[in-house]
C-alpha cells in the first residue's frame, strides 16, 4: 500500500515529521492559540490544502472536519471560497502581462 506523505516524512526525515507534529499541537491544541475555533482552522485547512492543489491533504482535512462535526454545507462553501480565492490570484498574476499587452497595443 501506498504511504502517505507523513508517513514517508516519519521514515526519511523524523525531525522534520516530529517539528509539523509539534506545530499541529500548538495550532489546535495549545491554550496560547486559541482565538480562532478549531473548527474555522479546519475549514482553512480545506482551502489551502484545495487552492494550493493537494488531494491528499484536501481529503484528510476533509476527513477531519467530518469528524469533528462539520456540515457538508460548510466544508463545500470552504471549498468554493478556496475556488474562487483562486481564480482571483490568477487575474493578480495575469495583471502585469495585461499591463504589457495593452501598452504594445494590438500589433496586428
Amino acid at each position: 500500500m501506498k504511504k502517505s506523505p507523513m508517513e514517508l516524512l516519519k521514515q526519511f526525515s523524523p525531525e522534520f515529521a516530529e517539528n509539523q507534529m509539534q506545530e499541529k499541537y500548538l495550532i489546535f491544541e495549545n491554550e496560547k492559540y486559541q482565538k480562532v475555533p478549531n473548527k474555522y482552522k479546519i475549514l482553512v485547512g480545506i482551502g489551502v490544502a484545495a487552492a494550493l492543489g493537494s488531494d491528499t491533504c484536501t481529503q484528510m482535512w476533509t476527513k477531519m472536519a467530518k469528524q469533528n462535526g462539520i456540515s457538508n454545507e460548510e466544508i463545500v462553501e470552504a471549498m468554493q471560497v478556496a475556488r474562487y480565492m483562486k481564480q482571483a490570484t490568477v487575474n493578480d498574476t495575469i495583471a502585469n502581462s495585461l499591463n504589457i499587452m495593452e501598452e504594445l497595443g494590438d500589433g496586428n
